[in-house]
């Protein structure tokens, strides 16, 4: 069970960093440092309104 939530983040990871990456940004290492700034990023990738906080977890895959 751990696996699949550990596979799942991972997904999950790559797939907001391919987003980012995918829309010219080039400092990744930034995004991640600063959780705030980490979930901006998913929140676009969702197309939810902006914000600091994670997604809801309907939204979560």
């Amino acid at each position: 069970m751990a696996d699949d939530w550990r596979q799942r983040a991972d997904r999950n990871y790559q797939r907001i960093k391919a987003f980012y990456e995918g829309r010219g940004g080039t400092k990744w290492s930034e995004v991640t440092a600063d959780p705030r700034v980490f979930n901006r990023v998913w929140r676009r990738m969702l197309r939810l309104p902006a914000g600091d906080d994670p997604p809801p977890k309907e939204y979560r895959s």
